[in-house]
Parts: structure tokens; sequence; C-alpha cells
């Protein structure tokens, strides 16, 4: 019976030791990540891109994603000459923060700079870009309960035609228009970017198919399929198409799921 008494305090005794250290080890974890982040800025600020970029990717390592570190990221890679890369965080940068004015003006001017046109971009287009999906969604399903619930409450209390209809068109004109900001910005969460170069277009998923074109580092691509290590793509505009090494691109949003679901 003492021995049993002795290995519960035991037991007790180290599990309270691990609650002790614990913190002392998740503040030591957040130290190290603000001295990098500062010592990254630093190194920005002096020039040293390629050492920027490693303190920002191993920050990002710990801390996971966020607008202000994408940005900071993007701007690094931008300087230092990578393209593709700037693109990409300057993508993720503005899907975790939409309405972040520098990451647009700073992905414009790289994309004016570089030819990476993307022609003209409807206005819908433009303006579903301005919210983010979850922000499109919660309007959507906020319009879509009250509609319901309206046309419930009219069972009862019947209200004037003219009332009914101004009400009933007007939930669902504001609701189209939640619903196609959601579904664009859906889209959006499935586009990549080629950030390896420029990358040729193949007209088969095979080494040694022949080509049909060359898209530039940077270009922003939608994935159709994948065969083995190839995947069919198109552009933005959907005006080219063909197989590339799944190893040419990254999606600019899988990684950011992925980090949220560990």
């Amino acid at each position: 019976m003492r021995r049993q008494q002795t290995a519960m305090l035991r037991v007790a005794l180290l599990f309270l030791l691990l609650l002790h250290n614990f913190p002392n080890a998740a503040s030591a974890d957040e130290t190290q990540t603000d001295r990098d982040f500062l010592a990254a800025g630093q190194a920005y600020e002096t020039g040293q891109w390629s050492t920027a970029i490693s303190l920002y990717e191993g920050v990002m390592d710990r801390a996971g994603f966020s607008a202000s570190l994408c940005y900071n990221l993007a701007n690094s890679y931008m300087q230092n000459g990578q393209t593709g890369k700037a693109v990409l965080h300057y993508e993720r940068a503005l899907l975790l923060a939409p309405g972040d004015a520098d990451s647009r003006h700073n992905l414009q001017r790289l994309r004016q700079e570089k030819g990476l046109d993307q022609g003209d971009i409807p206005f819908v287009h433009q303006a579903a870009t301005l919210l983010g999906l979850n922000q499109w969604t919660l309007p959507a399903a906020f319009l879509l309960a009250a509609l319901a619930l309206f046309h419930l409450v009219t069972l009862r209390r019947p209200v004037s035609i003219r009332m009914f209809c101004l009400l009933t068109s007007g939930g669902l004109i504001l609701l189209c228009l939640c619903s196609a900001g959601m579904l664009i910005q859906y889209r959006n969460w499935h586009r990549a970017v080629l950030s390896f170069g420029a990358t040729p277009l193949l007209i088969s998923p095979f080494t040694g198919a022949g080509e049909t074109g060359v898209l530039q580092e940077g270009t922003l691509i939608h994935v159709i399929k994948t065969h083995d290590q190839y995947a069919l793509i198109h552009d933005e505009q959907g005006q080219k198409k063909g197989w590339v090494p799944i190893a040419s691109f990254e999606y600019i949003a899988k990684t950011i799921t992925d980090s949220k679901n560990l």
C-alpha cells in the first residue's frame, strides 16, 4: 500500500513539474519568434534580402501565417528578385486581409514591372476581392435565414403585397450579390502561382512531350486535374492551357488551410 502511495506521489510531482515548465518553454519559443521577426526587419532594412527571407520563413514555420508576415515575406522576395514567390505571398496576404491596400498596391506594381498582365478584370470580380470568403459567406447565410423567417412570420401575420414583394426582392438581390462574391472568392482559394521560374506548357503529361508555349514566373493558374507528376492547368484568363510539372507551382491557400488544421 505504501509503495502504491509513493508511486502515485511521484507521478503527481512529475505532472506538476511538467505543468510548471510548459509555460516557460512556450514563453521562450515566443521570445525567439519575436527576436527573429525583429531581426528579419533589420535584415530587410539593410538590404540583406536572403537573410530576411530565411528569418521570416522560420517565424512562419513556428507561428503560422498572418497577413503582415506574408506581406513582409513578399516584400523580401520582391527585393531579392524572386517574382513568383513574391506574387505567391502577396496573394496569401490578400486572402487573409482583402482590404490591405499596401499588399494590393505592391502586387499591382510588381505585375506591371514584370509584364504579368491580368487583362481586363470584370468589375464584379474586383469588388468581390475587397472582402474575404468568410465575410461574404456570413451575410449570405444571415440573409437566407432572414428571408425564411420573414416568410414564416407572414403566414401568421400577413403584410401588404407591396411590402411583401419589396422586402423579398430586396433580400434576394442582396443574397445574390453576397453569393456571387462568395463563389468568386471560393474560386480564388483554389488558385496557384508558378513560383519557380518560367514554365513550358506541355501537350501531354509525359517527359519529352512537345511544348505549346511558356508561362512567366509569377503567373496565376487554375489546376484542372493531375496525372502522376504533372497537372493540367490554364492561366487566369483561360487563354493558355497545358500540362506543367506539379513541382513548378504552389497553391495560394493550400498551405494556409493545412497549417490551420494542424
